[in-house]
């Protein structure tokens, strides 16, 4: 990050510019890339768009930004393959001109070995952090930004649970569409500290909860609302809200405060994803949800209402696909039906006309005998005597 910060420093100052250290959901999952929200008000459309994005040997890359989510999205993934880039690398876009970026790499070091690892974020590790007045930008937003999860097979979930050093690295990338919103909004608050607080309050007084302003997350006597953004801390809040209790409040001594910050975070995406759900939403997806909210629930999460909705969910989704692929299937029949039925018609019609022009080659025929046989009687009578 100091290396891109010294290049940022001798770009030209009337162009705008911004660094961004690459996170595995950037590289390896989702493909996506979210920009800095204050920068995308200020300098780019407040509608979806095309920009382009030129390296620094002047290769073109033409990726569709998306404006309500502030991120890079189609082509996105062709650019990180075109410059081979990996998690820990740090970009420094400069706006040259409108929809145009210069982009400078400046790559990571033993980034291969970074891969989301969650063991490394013990404890003693954060607490260190937070003590050290002097630390980076990077180092804050290492620690801020939540990565997305997945849970591991339940076999190797339930191997783990005793041990913190290992269930701390029991989650793992994948849930991508559920926490983009996490990222973009963990970038307003990167300069943050992680101000961790004890509460003396209980963990089971929620029912004395007079609102949000009152409203702590307390894991195994640590506060841990400064792990979460306001975003996650108010819907967590109304899910908690929804049960009439901590949805945390069994969850493992095993587990840090790091973890629990991010199960959470997790928690609220899924239930925010299954709120977003629609009939079109695939089974693979629900399948993952469940998968994950069995594993929270595993780590002593009371995620049981919304596994239930999720099943729920899932029924009718296959009882409407079902129905549809029945009532298709009918409808299928009876247009062949009604096909074959018109083509028959039409066979008969073309007979049918065939048989009226014979009729009609007939009749003319006849009204031509008719006339011969008239004028053959009117010689003889109009022949003399």
């Amino acid at each position: 990050m100091l290396r891109a910060q010294e290049i940022q420093s001798t770009l030209e100052a009337t162009f705008p510019s911004f660094a961004k250290a690459l996170v595995r959901s950037n590289v390896h999952v989702g493909f996506w890339m979210h920009l800095p929200m204050q920068f995308c008000k200020s300098h780019l459309p407040r509608n979806d768009t095309t920009i382009f994005l030129e390296n620094e040997i002047g290769k073109e890359f033409i990726i569709n930004y998306i404006a309500e989510r502030t991120a890079l999205s189609g082509g996105w993934k062709a650019f990180c393959a075109g410059n081979k880039l990996r998690e820990g690398d740090v970009l420094i876009f400069h706006l040259v001109q409108p929809l145009r970026f210069k982009v400078y790499i400046v790559k990571g070091n033993d980034s291969a070995k970074v891969d989301g690892d969650l063991g490394h974020l013990s404890l003693d590790a954060q607490q260190n952090q937070i003590n050290n007045e002097d630390q980076t930008e990077e180092e804050i937003e290492s620690c801020k930004a939540p990565m997305p999860l997945r849970v591991l097979p339940v076999n190797i979930l339930q191997e783990k649970l005793g041990n913190q050093e290992n269930s701390s690295m029991l989650l793992e990338a994948n849930v991508e569409h559920a926490v983009d919103q996490s990222e973009n909004e963990n970038e307003v608050h990167v300069s943050k500290t992680l101000a961790l607080t004890t509460s003396t309050g209980s963990i089971d007084d929620f029912k004395d909860m007079n609102g949000i302003k009152n409203f702590s997350i307390v894991v195994n006597g640590l506060g841990i609302d400064s792990e979460l953004s306001d975003h996650h801390r108010t819907k967590y809040y109304e899910l908690c809200c929804s049960q009439n209790s901590f949805l945390h409040k069994s969850i493992l001594n095993s587990i840090n405060h790091k973890l629990a910050a991010e199960i959470i975070i997790g928690t609220v995406n899924i239930s925010e994803a299954i709120k977003a759900s629609k009939l079109s939403t695939l089974r693979a997806d629900y399948a993952v949800w469940d998968k994950t909210l069995k594993g929270f629930e595993l780590l002593g999460m009371n995620v049981g209402f919304l596994r239930t909705r999720l099943e729920r969910l899932m029924i009718l989704a296959v009882e409407s696909e079902e129905a549809m692929q029945t009532e298709s299937r009918e409808a299928r029949h009876e247009q062949a039906r009604v096909d074959e039925e018109m083509k028959n018609l039409e066979l008969k019609l073309l007979k049918l006309r065939e048989t009226r022009e014979r009729l009609d080659t007939e009749i003319d025929a006849l009204k031509e005998s008719a006339e011969s046989h008239e004028h053959k009687f009117q010689e003889v009578v109009n022949a003399p005597w």
